[in-house]
This record gives C-alpha cells, structure tokens and sequence, in this order.
C-alpha cells in the first residue's frame, strides 16, 4: 500500500513539473532595454527537430506552437551542447510607446554555423540569415558576434523565432539591446580587444627581441606560445572571424580545437626545455613525448571526421592540460624555482580551459564568465610566464654576481666616479626639463595658431569659439574653411586621451584634412576618405578619434553633415532643439567604413553649437557626471544670451559644478548664430 502511494506521489509531482515546463507567453516589454540589455534566455521557448526538416512555415502552425517548451538555462544563455538537432526558438516582444524603437538582438558566441532570425509581427514577416556559413559582408550588422537591429512597430506585439544548427557546440547567449547602447557597447568592445591583442602583440614582439639578444631558445618558444594563444582567443571570441578569415566556414568550424592542440604542443615543448624534465623526471618526460603525438594526431582525424572526433578532440584536450598541470605540481615539489612560476601561469590557462571544455560538452552553463574566461586566463597565463622567464634571467645574473664578488673592492674608485657623474647627468637633465618645458610653451603657440579662424568666416558665420586644452596641448582639433559662395566647412574632431601624444595626433588630423577639406565632395564621403588616410598612414599610432564635418549654406540655409562617434551638435529653434547624431564609426577603427549622411534645414535667427565631449563628460569629486542632458538644458535657457555670454555662462557653471575638481578632458565648443 505504502509503494502505491509513493508510486502516486511520484506520479503527481511529475504532472505538475511537466506542466511546469510549458512557459506561459507573457510579452516582454522592449523598453526595458533602454537602460540595458536584456538576457532572454530565461523567457524563450524551444522546440527541438532531430529531423532537421521543419520550416518556418510548419514552426508557426498550430500544431507546432503548442509544442514550444521551456529549457532549463542560465540566465544568460542556453547551453545544448554538441548536438545534431535543429533548435527552434520563440520569444514574444510588445512596444507600447507611440513611436517604432531600433532595437538589436545579440548572439555573442561566434561558432554557430547556421543562425537564422525572424521577425513576425501582424503586419509583417522578415528574415535574416547569419551564422558563420554567412559570409559576414552579408550579415546585417559586421561584427564577431551575430547581430540583428530590427525596427520595431509601435504600439504593437511581435514574436521573434531563432533556427539554429550548428556542428560545433551550441551555445546561445542572447541579449536585447537598445541600438544605440549596443552600437556605443561595441566601440568599448573593440577597444577592450585591442588593449588584449595589443599586450599579446608588445609581449611577443618583447621577448623575440630578448631572444636575438640572448640566443635562448625558451624566449622563442614563448612568442609561440603567445602568438598561438592569441590566435585561439581570436577564433575563439569571433575576432579573427571579423579581421583575419571574413568568408571560411572551415576556419570558423575547425580553428578553435586545432589552435588549441598547437597551444598545447608548445606547451609541452616549452615544459621539457623550461623546465629540464629530460634530466629531473625522465620516466614522466617520455609521458609528454607521447602527449605531444597525440596532439599532432588526433587532429589529423579531426579535420576527417569532425562529428566523430570532435570530443574526443576535446577531451583530449583537458587530458592533456592534466598532465601539463600535474607536470609542473611535481617539478615544485623537486623544489624547481622555475616550477613554481610555471605551475601558477598554466594554472590560470588550464582553470580557463576546464571551464570552456565543460561549457562546450554542456556540463556548466553559458554565461559571460564561461565565455570569456580562456581569455581572462591566456592574458594571466601570458605575463606569469613572462615573470619565469625574467626569473630565469635574474638568476642568471644573479650567478654572475657572485662570480664577480671577488673584484667588488677594485671597483669602489668607480663607484665614486659614478656618483659625480651621476650628479652632472642631475644637472643636464634639469636642464633638459627646463628644455622641455619652453618646446611645451612652443608647442602650445603653435597648435593656437594651427587652430586659429580668419576674422572674416567667424564675422560671416556668426562664429564664437572656445578652446580649453588640460594641459598646455591637447587633443581636439577644428578647422573652418569656405568651399564655395555661402557654403562653408566646419570639421571638429577628438582624439582619444590629452596631453603631447593626443596633440600629436591632432597635428597628424590637420595634416591629412588640410588637402582634402575643399573639396566640393559630400561630408560622408570626406570622413570616407580621410578615414582611408588615416589608417594607411597612422594606424601604427593605436589611436582613435571621433569627428564630425558640418556644410552649412547659408543661402539655402541647410546643413549636410556626417559623424564619426562624435558627440551629436546641438540646432536650437526657438528654444526647442534637434541633436545631429552620428552616422558611423570612430576614424581608426578598421578601413572601408560606410558614413552615411544626415541633411536639416534652419532659419534665420536659428544657433548651432557644436562641441567635444570634454564639455559634458566633466565629473566633480563625488563622481557625478555634468552630462548631455544639463548642457542641453543650458543651451535652451540661455537663448537670450549672446553666444559670448552663452559659452562663458557654461564655462562658470562647469567651474561651479566641479568645484574645485580638475577637468578631464580637452573642452571644444563652437557656437553659430544662423
């Protein structure tokens, strides 16, 4: 009697965890993604095909949307791991506003070969194919992870659908973005890139030189070592995708496990040399010779027969990173002052590797930390070795000291000699400060004058401008000029941080704008082609700008403009204003970037400003920003107000606002009467 019951109970709780799964449709609301991004994956339903035959048309029908489910997720992604099984999702959207939003859909894994969207609302049904068997020129938004900007109706409920398919393991971290968040978030994703690529790049390029100097083979197989690492992260997390291979579904299927075994060949190689197992533990390094063929081997197979091999590939893989990591565990316990380095470096690669290994097999889930931990970990991995091998080197040197300790005595008259000689260098170099700071005073004088506007276009334009750099140069930029009868030219622009370097990149500005400005071209496809400038002749800077030109004509009394990032200028009319937004990307981000082109009209008595970010992005001691919307505020209220008294107005009330805070950036502003 007592198993019938427990057979009931069990029975029971099964119905109602089963209902449980069939999630109930609510509509999720977009205007939350205004203030960040959404993760969807805790409101999706999925339905599985194992046929691989279903279409869109037979998803939508009614005897298959009852079939939708609710998957057990992270709240960030699902995670169905290898799988030979098409995977259909649906999410229901609803926009109450009264106006359409620009809204983005983000899958940021970048290994999914088939990835299909729609969009179905009452009025309309539209498609967009993506996934890496997409070449990423066809994709809607060119970026390493799958983007999807979508106008959404007004005052109107859509449900989206995702078809994905892919050989590799299928994660699917998904996010809603508000346009313009995602568009400002994937600048800052770009630059975070770089700094990582550019210390893999300044690390190999470092020790190379230290290995022509030295002649030690290790160095070398460092700058391997980092190069292949930097490689598998770029594959891994979609760079070399959008940089490197931009149309090779091969590459983007297979890259990641092969960069993978390469890393660890060099590895293990680098193990034996580093760390002279040959001689420490013969028995266990013969054991690393044998990894080192399985690694050259096994994906030999892999590339054959990917379904097949792929997990063993895989696990191979975290055998592999075992054995490496119990290596190092017993040379430390030889008490192998290298070892311990060593151990502490591999130790944050392997945890990274373990927890990407186990997210692709589907052991833990899909989220940020998972995704980007193999980099987290390489970028560790990269400069703790570095600190074994600068020990190395100190020991090294260190033996050499105590060779030479015998000859200290004979080398005390020197030190003497030293010390004056340290005290003359005390004195040149005092001299060269004083140097220094009168070249400033010159440098100072000379950006002004490169900076300066003839009296006769400030008169015709109305013209009021300040100038405010942190230090005695800065890094903003302008320029006015006439290109023809009532058609004048106005280019502002922003180089990333102040001070010589970001002067020195203005001046680069001035030099690339100067013979180009007057041509009778539209301003998108100036900034078109001072962009190409640009980055044939300073990419090596590793620096960005925004900028902005700006054709007003004052006969026809229009404006043509195009923005590269830059701070939207400001048209007040009549105490109501309209922001001129950008229209592309930074200068230096990547050649070929399409501007478009934005137009507005004005009337007489009409003000334009136009500004640096260094007006509004001014931040007083208790970390409170000035903001756009305070400035937009003081443009309105002071319209009464001359353009002289409007910008100093603003200075004070920045002053005030700080409050004895130092600014932090270059402050731009022109101001134009219309």
């Amino acid at each position: 009697m007592k198993l019938v019951r427990k057979q009931w109970f069990y029975f029971v709780l099964v119905l109602i965890l089963g209902t449980s799964i069939y999630a109930d449709e609510t509509p999720i609301n977009i205007k939350d993604s205004d203030i960040s991004p959404l993760y969807l994956a805790n409101s999706i339903l999925v339905l599985e095909d194992p046929t691989n035959r279903l279409n869109f048309e037979e998803i939508v029908s009614s005897k298959l949307e009852s079939k939708f489910i609710k998957v057990k997720s992270s709240k960030e992604a699902f995670n169905f791991s290898y799988s030979n099984s098409t995977y259909w999702l649906k999410v229901v959207l609803e926009n109450k506003s009264f106006s359409s939003k620009d809204i983005t859909f983000v899958v940021s894994y970048p290994r999914l070969q088939t990835l299909d969207f729609y969009f179905r609302s009452q009025k309309t049904i539209k498609k967009i194919s993506s996934g890496y068997s997409v070449p990423i020129l066809n994709r809607p938004y060119q970026s390493r992870f799958f983007v999807f900007p979508i106008s959404f109706p007004e005052n109107s409920t859509a449900t989206v659908y995702f078809k994905v398919k892919s050989p590799n393991s299928i994660n699917l971290p998904i996010q809603l973005w508000n346009k313009n968040l995602y568009d400002r978030h994937e600048i800052n994703d770009h630059v975070i890139q770089a700094i990582y690529f550019g210390i893999a790049i300044a690390m190999a390029l470092f020790n190379l030189f230290l290995f022509f100097i030295l002649r030690d083979s290790n160095y070398f197989l460092y700058v391997l070592i980092v190069t292949s690492t930097a490689f598998t992260i770029a594959s891994h997390n979609g760079i070399a995708s959008e940089y490197l291979w931009r149309d090779s579904p091969w590459m983007d299927q297979y890259s990641v496990n092969l960069f993978i075994s390469v890393v660890l060949i060099l590895f293990l190689v680098f193990m034996r040399s580093l760390l002279n197992t040959k001689q420490i533990i013969p028995k266990l390094d013969r054991m690393s010779i044998l990894f080192i063929l399985v690694q050259i081997v096994l994906p030999i197979f892999y590339i054959n027969s990917f379904e097949f091999w792929i997990k063993i590939l895989v696990f191979s893989h975290t055998v592999t990173s075992f054995w490496i990591l119990f290596i190092g565990i017993v040379c430390s316990f030889q008490k192998e002052r290298l070892a311990y380095f060593f151990l502490l470096a591999f130790a944050f690669l392997f945890f990274a590797l373990i927890l990407s290994t186990l997210r692709a097999l589907g052991y833990l889930p899909t989220n940020s930390f998972t995704i980007d931990g193999p980099q987290y970990g390489s970028a560790a991995e990269m400069m703790l070795l570095a600190f074994a091998l600068a020990d190395r080197y100190h020991t090294i040197i260190k033996d050499k000291e105590l060779a030479e300790e015998k000859a200290k005595l004979s080398l005390e008259k020197s030190n003497l000699d030293l010390e004056e000689k340290v005290k003359e260098r005390t004195f040149a170099l005092n001299r060269t400060l004083s140097a220094m700071k009168r070249d400033l005073f010159v440098a100072k004088k000379i950006q002004e004058n490169s900076l300066a506007i003839e009296p006769i276009l400030i008169k015709e334009l109305n013209l009021v401008y300040r100038y405010l750099p942190i230090s005695e140069v800065g890094g903003d930029f302008f320029d006015v000029s006439l290109i023809k009868d009532s058609k004048y030219r106005i280019f502002i622009g922003d180089a990333t941080g102040h001070g010589v370097h970001a002067a020195m990149i203005t001046m680069a500005i001035k030099g690339l704008y100067d013979p180009i400005k007057n041509f009778e071209l539209p301003p998108a496809k100036v900034l078109e082609i001072f962009n190409e400038e640009f980055m044939d002749n300073f990419v090596s800077l590793n620096s960005l700008l925004t900028a902005m030109i700006l054709d007003i004509d004052l006969k026809d009394k229009k404006i043509q403009y195009a923005s590269a990032g830059h701070p939207a200028a400001v048209l007040l009319r009549k105490e109501q204003f309209q922001l001129l937004t950008k229209t592309g990307r930074m200068i230096g981000l990547k050649k070929q970037i399409h501007y478009e082109q934005s137009e507005v009209t004005f009337t007489k008595g009409d003000r334009l400003f136009v500004f640096t970010d260094g007006v509004f992005e001014a931040f007083n001691a208790k970390e409170e920003e000035f903001g756009e919307e305070s400035l937009y505020q003081l443009f309105q209220s002071t319209t009464h107000l001359s353009l002289s008294d409007v910008e100093d107005n603003l200075l004070k009330t920045l002053q005030n606002f700080l409050n004895g805070q130092e600014r932090q950036d270059d402050l731009t502003l022109l101001g134009l009467d219309l």
